[in-house]
C-alpha cells in the first residue's frame, strides 16, 4: 500500500508540473484510474499519510472532492460501490485529528458535500459525530481534545453552510433546535470566559485565543441556523432564535468596550473585531431574511440605538478602517428599515389578516422613527459623514483615476461615505417633510462659503451640495434649479481657485443628477460651456473625468436638443480624446469612449464631419490596451457599430480598421477574446454588412466564419439576420462560394425548437427563392437546396405533424414560393422526393396539394395567404378530370381568398414588406433599402391575384377542350355551390 501511495502521489505532483508532457500524461492517468475500484478511497488515504509530500496530499483531497461531485450521487454515472462510500466515510472523520489548516479546510467541504447527499439517511449519525468532537476539549481539557474541538466546530460550520443551501429541501430545518442549543453553549461559554480572562489579565495567549476563535466560529454557526433553519412565520418572542437575538447585543457591547480599550498591537484586537462584526452580520441577515420578526423583537429599538450611539458619536478624522465596518452595519440596519417592501402591505386585505404590518408601523414611525431621531441622524450624516475622509482626499491627490472609479466600486476608503449617502437618499425621501426645513438653511449657509473658507467649511459646503444631489426628485418642487445654477453654481464653477476644486468636481457631478430632472432647455448651453470648462487639460484630472460623466448624463437626456448641442460638439470630442491620452486607469478610459459613444449616437449623420478625427485614435487605442483589457476592447467594439450606423454607406471607408478587429475576435488562437467580444462583435458585424454599398473581398471573406458561429446558441439569431444581410447585398457571391455550405447550416436549425430561429431561417431561404427568380435562376438555387436536407426535413414535418404546427405554415411558404416561380421545378421536386418515399412513389404532388388544402385555414399572414393562392392557381393547368377532388379544394381555397379581397374593399391583397424585429433607426440602412426593393419586385405584390386566377383558369379550361369540355369534364363533377362562388367572384 505505501508503494501505491507515493506511485499515486508523483502522479498527482506530475498533473501540477509546469511541464505540459508531464502534465498531460498525468492528468491521462489520473482519468485512466478515476473509475478503478477502490481508486477515491486510496486518495483519502494519501491524504492523511504524513510520509506523503504535504504538495500531494493537497491535490489528492482536491481531487477527492471532484470525485465526489461526480460520482457520490446514486444517479451519477459510474456512482462508486456502497462499500467504497462506507470506507470513505469512515477514513475522513480522520479530520478531527488533521493538524494541517489547509488540508481540514479542503476535508470540511469534502464532508460537507457527503453530508449534503448522504444525510440523513446514509450517514444519520453525521451530525451526531461532529457535536461529540466539539465537546471533546469541554469533557476532558488537552491540546489533542483542543484540536479535535476546534475541528469540529469549523466542520460544523461547514455542513450547515451545504446543508442550508440544498435546493430540494433545507435538511437543516429538522436539526436546527439540537444546532442551535449546542453553538449558542459554545458561544456564550467561550466569550464569557473571554472577558472572564481578560478582566482577571490572564497571561495564557493561546486559551485566550483558543476562547475567541471558538466564539467566532459558533457565531458563524448560529448566524446560518437562525437564518436557514427556521420558518419565521412561527416563531414567537419566546423562541429560542429569538432570545439568543436579545442578549446579543449585551455580549456585543461588552466586547466592544474591551476593543476600544486594547492597544493596536494586542493579538486579540483583530479576533475580536470579527466577532463583533459578526455579531452584526447576525442582525443584518435577520433583517434581510426576515424583516418582520426583527422588526418585532423586543430589542429591535435598542439595537438601532445603540448603533445610533455609535454613529452619533464616532470620531470620523481618527480614520479607523476597520471600525468603520461597525459603523457601516449600523448604517445599513437603519436603512433596511426605512425602505423595505416587506415591511409594507401589498394590499389592504393583507394589512386586515396580518394584524403584524401594524405593528412593525407604530415601531417604526412611533418608537424609532421619531422627528428628533430623524433630524438628529441627518444632520449627523450631512456634517459627519456625507464630507469627503482624509483618505480619501489623499487618495484623490495621489490616484485621482482611482477615485474617480470609487465612485462606481466603492472601496473600502470611500465604503462608509458611500453608505451614508445612501442611508441619506432613503431617510431624506422617506421623511422629507422633517429634513426639508433643514436643509433650505444649510443651502443658504453653504453659499455663504467661498473660495476664501477653511478647509473644513468647504468640505461641508461639498456635503450639503452633494444632499441637494441625492434628494434632486424630492427638491425638484422646492429648488429651482435654473435660478440656482445661473447664480451660484455657474459662478463658483468658473472660480478657478485651487481650494475650490472640491466644489468645481460637486458641481459637475450635481448637474449629473439635476439634467434629468429639471433643467430648462434655456440653461443647458450654459451647462455644456461649464462642463468644457471643467474638461480643459488645465483642470483638476477629478474634475475633467466627473465633467466626463455629467456629459454623458447631459448628452444621453431624454430631453437633449442636437441642435443646442451642435456648437459645441467639435470642443467636446477634441477634450474627450485629450482626455483619453492624459489617463492611464482603463475604467476611466472606457467611460471616455462611452461619452463619445453617446456623442456619436445622439449626431446620427451628422458625426460625418467630426468622425474622422474619432476614428483616428482608435486603431492605436486598441493596440494600446494589450491582451486583458477586454472591457476597454469592447467599448471600442461599440463605439465602432455606433460609427458604422452613423456613417451608413461612408461606412465602408473604415473597413480597414473594423474588419480586421472582427478577424482578431474570431480567431481561433483567441478564444478568450472570442467569448468575450462574440455579441458586441456580432452587433458591429451587422452594423458594416447593413450599410455596406456593395461586398469587398474582405467583407466576403469574413462569411465562413459567420458560418462557424451557428453553433452560439445564444446569438444565432443576430447571426441569422447578418447572414441574410449578405445574401441580399451579394447573393450571386454568396450563392457561388459558399451556397452549400450556407443551405447546410441552415438545414441543421431548420427544424430548431425556437420559433424565431424557424422563421428567420425561413426568411433567408424565401428571399434566396425571390433573388433567384428576379435573376431568372430558379432551378439552380432549387437544385442547391436540394443538395442539403432541408427540404427533407420540411416534407417530413409536414406529413407526420398532424396537429398545428407554426413551422408547417413555414415549410408551406416556402414550397408554395416554388410552386409559384415556376410550377415545372415544382412539378420535378415533387417527384424527386416521390422516389425517395418507402415505398417509392411516381410523386408526391397530390398529397402535397391537398396539405395546402386542409391547412390553409393555419395560414393566416395575408402575404402567405396570397402567395398560397398564387401558387395553387398556378399549379391548375397541371391537374384533369382525375383529379376533381382536388381542383375543387383549390376552388375553395381561392374562393376564400379572393372573398377577403373583395370584403376588404380593395382590388387585391398586397402586403407591404414590414420587420418587426429591426432595430431603432434601422429603417434608414442600406439593407433596409434593398430589402424593400426587392419586395417592391416580388411578384406576389405585383400580380393581381384576380388577373392570374383567371388567366390559370382559361389555361386550364383550354387544356380540357374549351369551355364546354371544361363544364362537362371537371365543372360538373364539383359542388354546384363551389362553381356557382367561383363563377361569381371572376364575372
Amino acid at each position: 500500500m505505501a508503494s501505491a501511495n507515493i506511485q499515486i502521489s508523483q502522479i498527482l505532483l506530475d498533473a501540477s508540473s509546469p511541464d505540459s508532457a508531464t502534465r498531460k500524461n498525468a492528468e491521462a492517468k489520473l482519468k485512466e484510474w478515476e473509475r478503478a475500484p477502490n481508486f477515491y478511497p486510496t486518495l483519502l488515504e494519501l491524504t492523511f499519510d504524513k510520509s506523503i509530500d504535504i504538495h500531494a496530499r493537497s491535490i489528492s483531497i482536491i481531487y477527492m472532492k471532484n470525485g465526489i461531485e461526480r460520482y457520490w450521487r446514486k444517479s451519477s454515472p459510474c456512482c462508486l460501490p456502497l462499500e467504497e462510500k462506507s470506507r470513505i466515510r469512515q477514513t475522513i472523520l480522520k479530520i478531527f485529528e488533521e493538524e494541517n489548516n489547509s488540508l481540514a479546510r479542503q476535508l470540511d467541504v469534502a464532508i460537507a458535500k457527503i453530508g449534503r447527499i448522504d444525510y440523513p439517511n446514509d450517514w444519520p449519525d453525521l451530525i451526531q459525530i461532529v457535536l461529540q468532537a466539539i465537546k471533546m476539549y469541554d469533557m476532558e481539557p488537552n491540546p489533542k481534545n483542543r484540536l479535535i474541538s476546534y475541528r469540529g466546530l469549523t466542520l460544523l460550520n461547514q455542513i450547515i453552510k451545504t446543508l442550508s443551501s440544498s435546493r430540494i429541501t433545507r435538511k437543516i430545518n429538522v436539526i436546527a433546535p439540537e444546532l442551535l442549543n449546542n453553538t449558542v453553549t459554545q458561544f456564550i461559554n467561550n466569550t464569557n470566559q473571554f472577558i472572564s480572562k481578560f478582566t482577571e489579565n490572564s497571561s495564557d495567549e493561546t486559551d485566550i485565543r483558543f476562547n475567541l476563535e471558538y466564539a467566532l466560529y459558533s457565531l458563524k454557526c448560529i448566524r446560518k441556523i437562525i437564518v436557514f433553519g427556521y420558518n419565521y412565520d412561527s416563531i414567537t418572542s419566546e423562541s429560542d432564535p429569538i432570545k439568543f437575538l436579545n442578549i446579543l447585543l449585551e455580549y456585543m457591547s461588552k466586547l466592544l468596550t474591551i476593543y476600544q480599550s486594547l492597544k493596536e498591537d494586542s493579538p486579540y484586537i483583530e479576533m475580536l473585531l470579527k466577532i463583533i462584526k459578526g455579531c452584526g452580520k447576525v442582525f443584518l441577515n435577520i433583517q434581510t431574511y426576515n424583516p418582520m420578526q426583527f422588526t418585532l423583537m423586543d430589542r429591535c429599538p435598542e439595537i438601532i440605538s445603540w448603533y445610533w450611539d455609535k454613529i452619533n458619536t464616532y470620531d470620523k478624522k481618527v480614520g479607523n478602517l476597520e471600525y468603520e465596518i461597525i459603523i457601516v452595519q449600523g448604517m445599513e440596519l437603519i436603512t433596511h428599515l426605512i425602505k423595505n417592501p416587506q415591511l409594507i402591505p401589498s394590499t389592504r386585505a393583507e394589512a386586515e389578516q396580518n394584524k403584524d404590518f401594524k405593528k412593525v408601523d407604530d415601531i417604526l414611525k412611533n418608537v424609532i422613527f421619531v422627528p428628533q431621531f430623524v433630524e438628529a441622524l441627518s444632520e449627523v450624516l450631512i456634517f459627519k459623514y456625507l464630507s469627503f475622509s482624509e483618505n480619501e482626499l489623499s487618495n484623490w491627490e495621489f490616484s485621482p483615476e482611482n477615485f474617480v472609479c470609487d465612485e462606481d466600486s466603492p472601496s473600502s476608503e470611500s465604503q462608509l461615505r458611500i453608505c451614508a449617502e445612501n442611508l441619506f437618499l432613503n431617510l431624506f425621501s422617506t421623511y422629507n417633510e422633517i429634513i426639508t426645513p433643514k436643509i433650505l438653511v444649510y443651502i443658504q449657509q453653504a453659499s455663504e462659503i467661498t473660495d476664501k473658507a477653511s478647509k473644513d467649511d468647504i468640505l461641508l459646503k461639498d456635503a450639503i451640495y452633494s444632499t441637494i444631489g441625492l434628494g434632486a426628485n424630492s427638491f425638484s418642487e422646492i429648488v429651482d434649479f435654473d435660478s440656482w445654477f445661473m447664480n451660484n453654481l455657474l459662478p463658483e464653477g468658473l472660480n478657478k481657485s485651487s481650494s475650490f476644486i472640491i466644489i468645481r468636481r460637486r458641481i459637475a457631478w450635481l448637474i449629473s443628477k439635476w439634467i434629468g430632472v429639471k433643467a430648462s432647455k434655456e440653461v443647458r448651453p450654459k451647462i455644456y460651456e461649464l462642463l468644457i470648462s471643467f474638461l480643459m487639460p488645465e483642470e483638476d484630472l477629478v474634475v475633467r473625468l466627473t465633467a466626463n460623466n455629467s456629459a454623458l448624463s447631459c448628452i444621453d437626456d431624454y430631453d437633449f436638443v442636437l441642435e443646442d448641442f451642435l456648437p459645441y460638439t467639435d470642443t467636446f470630442i477634441n477634450l474627450c480624446l485629450q482626455l483619453i491620452y492624459d489617463t492611464t486607469e482603463f475604467d476611466c478610459k472606457i467611460k471616455i469612449v462611452n461619452c463619445l459613444s453617446v456623442i456619436v449616437e445622439r449626431m446620427g449623420t451628422k458625426i460625418a464631419m467630426f468622425a474622422e478625427k474619432i476614428i483616428s485614435v482608435l486603431p492605436q487605442l486598441w493596440e494600446s490596451s494589450g491582451e486583458d483589457q477586454y472591457s476597454f476592447k469592447i467599448s471600442i467594439i461599440i463605439i465602432l457599430t455606433k460609427l458604422v450606423i452613423s456613417l451608413k454607406q461612408d461606412s465602408m471607408k473604415i473597413h480597414e480598421i473594423t474588419i480586421p478587429i472582427i478577424q482578431k475576435c474570431l480567431d481561433a488562437n483567441s478564444k478568450s477574446q472570442y467569448t468575450l467580444f462574440i455579441e458586441d462583435i456580432i452587433e458591429l458585424w451587422q452594423g458594416i454588412v447593413q450599410n455596406a454599398s456593395d461586398c469587398t473581398q474582405e467583407l466576403l471573406s469574413l462569411f465562413p466564419s459567420l458560418l462557424n458561429l451557428f453553433d452560439l446558441s445564444s446569438s444565432l439569431l443576430s447571426v441569422l439576420k447578418i447572414v441574410e444581410s449578405y445574401v441580399i447585398l451579394a447573393p450571386n457571391l454568396i450563392f457561388q462560394q459558399y451556397g452549400l455550405d450556407l443551405f447546410n447550416r441552415l438545414a441543421e436549425i431548420i427544424d430548431h425548437p425556437k420559433p424565431e430561429i424557424v422563421k428567420y431561417t425561413i426568411r433567408i431561404i424565401d428571399y434566396c427563392l425571390q433573388i433567384c427568380n428576379r435573376d431568372k435562376c430558379v432551378s439552380s438555387i432549387v437544385e442547391l437546396i436540394s443538395n442539403t436536407p432541408i427540404f427533407d426535413k420540411m416534407l417530413e414535418t409536414i406529413t407526420k405533424e398532424k396537429n398545428y404546427c407554426r413551422a408547417i405554415v413555414d415549410y408551406l411558404s416556402i414550397f408554395a414560393r416554388i410552386m409559384f416561380c415556376d410550377v415545372n421545378i415544382f412539378n420535378n421536386l415533387m417527384k424527386h422526393f416521390g422516389q425517395k418515399c418507402d415505398p417509392p412513389q411516381e410523386s408526391i404532388l397530390t398529397p402535397m396539394i391537398q396539405t395546402y388544402v386542409d391547412r390553409i385555414d393555419t395560414i393566416g399572414h395575408p402575404k402567405v395567404r396570397k402567395l398560397v393562392g398564387l401558387a395553387l392557381s398556378n399549379i391548375m393547368p397541371m391537374l384533369n378530370q382525375n383529379t376533381i377532388d382536388l381542383l375543387q379544394g383549390i376552388f375553395v381555397v381561392i374562393t376564400d381568398i379572393l372573398t377577403e379581397v373583395i370584403e376588404s374593399g380593395k382590388k387585391d391583397l398586397l402586403v407591404y414588406w414590414h420587420d418587426d424585429t429591426l432595430e431603432p433607426g434601422e429603417e434608414e440602412s442600406l439593407d433596409t433599402i434593398r430589402k424593400n426593393d426587392l419586395l417592391k419586385h416580388d411578384l406576389v405584390n405585383t400580380v393581381n391575384i384576380f388577373d392570374f386566377f383567371k388567366s390559370k383558369l382559361a389555361e386550364l379550361e383550354s387544356i380540357a377542350g374549351g369551355p364546354q369540355s371544361f363544364n362537362n369534364l371537371i365543372l360538373s363533377q364539383m359542388d354546384q355551390m363551389i362553381v356557382y362562388q367561383i363563377q361569381k367572384i371572376v364575372s
